[in-house]
């Protein structure tokens, strides 16, 4: 018996140095795993990169071709007053060398004109009252909007709406007394 028991212990001593080699082909395998992934990650880093960094698009351009050009509509300027309107808000009567145009489109002017001539004497007279009653203040605006705003109102009341553009004010000096 004793004989039998140093055999078996050889026996044993073979099948255990066959696992430490099982272990070294696992850790082998994996770290080869890790490696080929990482290799694949940069390499798929890299084509990225190269591809966004390789410029932009050629563009194939389409020829552009010019927009059918409009018919331009000009403006013509018609007078309608040239006077000496008086103004007495302040107790102190001031004359104001007026002169005013407006705006009209080409095409109304022949229109414009016409219905200024037939009412002359209205247009006017509104004109001036409403350079009698106006505020000194307004009078003496760097740019005339009050004036200018209520001349446009007026005259489109007289002659009609959407004839007009603009009123225009050239002239708009004081005069006291």
């Amino acid at each position: 018996m004793a004989n039998e028991k140093p055999a078996a212990a050889p026996a044993a001593a073979p099948a255990a140095a066959p696992e430490p080699a099982a272990k070294g082909k696992k850790a082998g395998m994996k770290m080869a795993i890790a490696a080929l992934s990482v290799l694949v990650l940069e390499a798929a880093t890299v084509g990225i990169t190269v591809k966004l960094a390789s410029g932009p698009r050629a563009v194939i351009a389409e020829e552009v071709k010019p927009a059918p050009k409009a018919a331009v509509e000009k403006d013509a300027e018609v007078k309608l007053l040239d006077a000496k309107l008086p103004n007495s808000q302040n107790a102190k009567t001031v004359l104001y060398d007026l002169q005013v145009v407006v705006k009209v489109s080409e095409k109304n002017k022949t229109k414009v004109t016409e219905l200024f001539t037939e009412r002359d004497a209205e247009i006017k007279d509104h004109i001036r009252t409403i350079v009698a009653s106006s505020d000194p203040q307004s009078l003496a605006e760097p740019g005339l909007e009050t004036l200018r705003r209520q001349i446009s109102f007026q005259v489109e009341q007289d002659i009609g709406k959407d004839l007009i553009k603009e009123v225009l004010i050239p002239r708009c000096t004081p005069f006291m007394f």
